[in-house]
């Protein structure tokens, strides 16, 4: 039943990986560019923001697996690879690289959350304000633009830090040596 379970939590925290970095990929490099052959501005913010909601949806979901299946592999993770009673969680590289790890997990989830909860929809905004024929300048459009390039690379390049700080706590040979 142990190996089952873990198997499992394995299969949700992979899961929910893939929700969550696999839109971020399609947003940065087929969304972005594509949307850009929208002319009528109206019609691409509508669309941006549909495609930025599913989004959230599918990378809050993700971020949901991810917490589940991970937190069912710490909590498991001494009995799993049999850790001799005593050894200390900073004794081994696992625990050091694992609390890396979580490091960078909140600020990744920090810089997602400022992109999702205030760049982007400012961008969003702006963008349909200046489609309604507003006083918005391209100035303050390629700002947010930018900033939100930004925030969405810099999260993208974490989370592909974070998931190669995640390989190497199940390689065992690695992970389990002594600090």
């Amino acid at each position: 039943m142990e190996n089952f379970l873990h198997i499992a939590a394995v299969w949700l925290h992979v899961l929910g990986i893939a929700l969550f970095v696999g839109p971020q990929f399609f947003l940065a490099f087929a969304w972005v560019p594509a949307s850009r052959q929208i002319e009528d501005l109206q019609t691409r913010v509508a669309a941006m923001r549909t495609i930025t909601t599913r989004f959230g949806w599918i990378g809050g979901i993700g971020l949901f697996l991810i917490l589940v299946g991970g937190t069912y592999l710490i909590m498991t993770w001494r009995d799993y690879h049999n850790i001799v009673e005593g050894t200390a969680f900073f004794d081994l590289r696992y625990g050091v690289v694992f609390v890396i790890k979580m490091v960078l997990l909140v600020v990744m989830i920090v810089l997602v959350g400022l992109h999702m909860f205030v760049v982007g929809p400012s961008q969003v905004d702006a963008m349909e304000e200046q489609a309604r024929g507003g006083a918005v300048s391209e100035k303050d459009i390629r700002r947010l633009r930018i900033t939100s390039m930004v925030l969405s690379i810099t999260g993208l390049i974490l989370t592909l830090v974070i998931m190669g700080f995640g390989v190497s706590l199940g390689a065992a040979e690695y992970s389990l040596q002594q600090f």
